[in-house]
């Protein structure tokens, strides 16, 4: 006979229902703490208890992660993938490699559980998307972020995976494949920080009327941020004597 509290406690089934509802209510109401808490009372009264296949873990760790307390939510989320069926398991492992992802310095724990959710579910876009980003924004991986772009935008057409798949080329010193790459970027979503790189792109190519209608978009838009990586960057050293550029730089 199944001896867990659930099992054994007259009334018990009924209130962990109760309390697991009101958790996925204060969820959905903002009020993250009190879902803490109430999930947490859950578990301290049976640690095994689902709902429709969900356990109160997955909505504990839920709850943490909209709060920031990513590391709380780790523990939550492993002790879901282990509890719960293959598809739920896919979701929390995006979800805890975003935790792990946010708190820095753990980017492979990030990648690694981006790989074990496509290894689940290898048609869903998000995990390519987020560690394509991680490949290509914080550890300099540019193959194996275009390789995940290329699935991602396989699927959808996604700005930022345009936008980074160009920045990898880039790096990689390919700025003509960049280009359409981020030409098409700034169709789906105008971007300041892409017309920056469209700047770059085009003085590598080179195709300086790309490089100067780029310029003078970024300085239009946000000067502060982005006049000095013009006066800096060697990539742009080679118009900075030209009238244009000196005209340009000097309306901001």
């Amino acid at each position: 006979m199944n001896d867990r509290p659930m099992h054994t406690v007259p009334g018990l089934f009924d209130r962990l229902t109760a309390i697991y509802a009101d958790g996925t209510r204060a969820i959905d109401e903002g009020r993250l703490h009190d879902a803490v808490a109430l999930f947490t009372e859950g578990i301290q009264l049976d640690d095994q208890f689902h709902f429709q296949y969900v356990t109160l873990y997955a909505q504990r760790a839920f709850a943490k992660q909209r709060l920031g307390d990513n590391m709380g939510a780790i523990p939550d989320y492993g002790r879901a993938i282990e509890m719960e069926p293959p598809i739920n398991q896919a979701q929390y492992l995006v979800q805890r490699g975003m935790c792990f992802a946010a708190i820095g310095g753990h980017e492979e724990h990030a990648i690694n559980d981006f790989g074990r959710s496509i290894a689940i579910a290898p048609h869903n876009p998000g995990p390519y998307h987020l560690r394509g980003k991680l490949f290509a924004s914080e550890l300099g991986r540019y193959e194996e972020a275009i390789a995940d772009f290329d699935q991602l935008l396989a699927m959808q057409p996604v700005a930022e995976g345009y936008q980074l798949r160009g920045y990898a080329k880039l790096n990689l010193g390919f700025p003509h494949d960049a280009i359409p790459d981020l030409l098409e970027a700034n169709r789906l979503e105008p971007d300041t920080y892409t017309d920056y790189l469209l700047a770059w792109a085009g003085a590598v190519a080179p195709d300086d009327e790309l490089f100067y209608h780029s310029m003078e978009a970024v300085l239009a838009a946000d000067p502060a941020t982005y006049k000095n990586y013009f006066l800096d960057n060697d990539d742009f050293s080679r118009f900075r004597n030209q009238p244009r550029f000196r005209q340009i730089v000097g309306r901001v």
